[in-house]
């Protein structure tokens, strides 16, 4: 967690949802990063509108068509789907990049 953020470039804040997965080393890490972490009301996909809108078209135009068999799989699948995303899909007048 500690090289995360190279040359003291950490976002001052961490908009996150309240799953459980995020226990209490996860926001020890975080505040002693000097982050403050922002939760989301409790259902309330719409407050993160773009995490969410990615996260879907990931489900719905990629990983809904295959069955992944490993972590090295998804890796390749997603580097797939955001190489094709970058290089062949319009928005606007320019490829969107990261």
């Amino acid at each position: 967690m500690i090289n995360a953020f190279p040359w003291d470039t950490a976002p001052r804040y961490l908009i996150r949802d309240r799953d459980q997965i995020y226990g209490g080393y996860f926001s020890q890490c975080v505040t002693g990063l000097g982050i403050e972490q922002v939760l989301t009301a409790p259902r309330s996909p719409w407050q993160s509108p773009y995490v969410e809108r990615v996260i879907g078209s990931i489900r719905r135009e990629c990983l809904d068509h295959v069955i992944v068999l490993n972590e090295q799989h998804l890796r390749r699948l997603l580097r797939e789907y955001v190489d094709y995303n970058h290089a062949c899909r319009t928005f606007g007048d320019r490829p969107i990049r990261p």
